[in-house]
């Protein structure tokens, strides 16, 4: 039996979490979960609904709705791949060889699964000045042939803006100076004096969007019925204010958002940076790493690759697990207060191997809820 069909809902008001949330007449909760192996990384399969614990700040809640993996899934997916073409992402993603993972990849998902493709790429404006551009390259499809063209031509127009932006990539020593540049003005700003601009300056152009600032009008109106996931390839070192990317993550949350990424594996500049930029950024007021941060609030996968085979792997490992993952359901009672905090969730699982010992998983999903009331109209509050 399908699930009802989801109405809108509201902004949020506190953090932490992932997976999905539909708020329905009955006032229901769907938990999309994914269970794998720890050792072996594998999703684990034929688990019933028995194997499966909901609690719901701390208390058992009666499972009204279970799913198998895969096939009949709650929700068909609303996926969208973000390909970071400013950072050292653009090194894999101008190989063939490496969309044509990426494609093959997305064939185990259902056929009623949607995908779309965008990409974020700089555009070199003057002498040592680039533009953070942005564009859907294909929107949300269920036609396979237009998801596969647009990655292809992602593909050809990485290897076009590879030689262009080499300079943004580069480990030597001007990029190392430009680098420490930027870090000493950051502290000294965060003591007050004023910051020095950097010798290589990156703008952000007019129009640029943020698919994930997207994602949660995406989830609650224009595609309520589906499970809406942002998949982003990029480098990592993403940073944003802690009040903006807090206040994000309640709006992911709440909306049912699941955020994974793909961070390309550090070279030895790119641990200077990644353990310069955990210092400083505190002392800025910004969180680092936002990707991991979003994926962690909302029950993602976030992989690390570094090389062209790893990286292939890790996108038939996210994508599998999106297609692998269990839909588990509860209904909410008139007495479930509407209080705008968000309720902790936290799925437990139990599975046993072919010799009847205890299996070590790791169980990802969303760690909590909102639990929104309906209006006399029909509408949630």
């Amino acid at each position: 039996m399908p699930p009802p069909a989801p109405p809108r809902s509201g902004p949020p008001a506190a953090p932490d979490s992932a997976d999905e949330v539909l708020r329905v007449d009955t006032r229901a909760v769907f938990v999309d979960t994914l269970v794998r192996d720890k050792k072996t990384k594998a999703p684990i399969t034929g688990l019933t609904r028995e194997s499966f614990q909901v609690l719901d700040d701390g208390k058992p809640r009666a499972l009204a709705y279970f799913n198998g993996e895969g096939v009949g899934r709650a929700r068909p997916l609303a996926l969208v791949l973000v390909l970071d073409l400013c950072t050292e992402s653009i090194v894999y993603i101008e190989r063939p060889e490496v969309v044509e993972h990426v494609i093959s990849a997305l064939g185990k998902l259902q056929p009623t699964d949607e995908v779309a493709v965008a990409q974020t790429w700089c555009e070199p404006d003057a002498p040592l000045s680039f533009q953070l551009r942005s564009k859907t390259v294909e929107g949300l499809t269920l036609d396979r042939a237009k998801t596969y063209a647009a990655l292809r031509g992602v593909q050809k127009f990485a290897q076009k803006n590879l030689p262009e932006v080499k300079m943004l990539l580069s480990i030597k020593e001007g990029m190392k100076a430009t680098w420490k540049e930027g870090i000493l003005a950051g502290i000294k700003g965060a003591a007050g004096a004023m910051p020095t601009d950097p010798p290589i300056n990156v703008t952000v152009a007019p129009d640029f969007e943020y698919m994930i600032d997207k994602a949660p009008l995406m989830a609650t109106q224009e595609r309520s019925l589906s499970q809406v996931v942002v998949v982003e390839v990029t480098d990592g070192f993403e940073s944003d204010w802690l009040g903006h990317s807090k206040e994000t993550a309640e709006k992911l949350i709440d909306s049912g958002v699941i955020v994974s990424g793909l961070a390309m594996k550090r070279n030895l500049f790119g641990k200077v940076i990644n353990i310069t930029g955990q210092i400083v950024s505190p002392l800025l007021g910004q969180r680092f790493h936002t990707i991991s941060y979003y994926g962690r609030q909302t029950g993602g996968e976030v992989a690390t690759v570094g090389s062209p085979e790893q990286f292939a792997a890790a996108v038939e490992r996210i994508i599998g697990g999106l297609a692998a993952r269990y839909s588990l359901g509860f209904s909410l009672a008139d007495a479930d207060l509407d209080d705008g905090h968000m309720h902790k969730l936290e799925v437990k699982v139990a599975a046993r191997d072919e010799r009847g010992r205890a299996r070590k998983l790791v169980v990802t999903s969303r760690r909590g809820y909102y639990a929104r009331r309906r209006a006399e109209g029909g509408d949630t509050k």
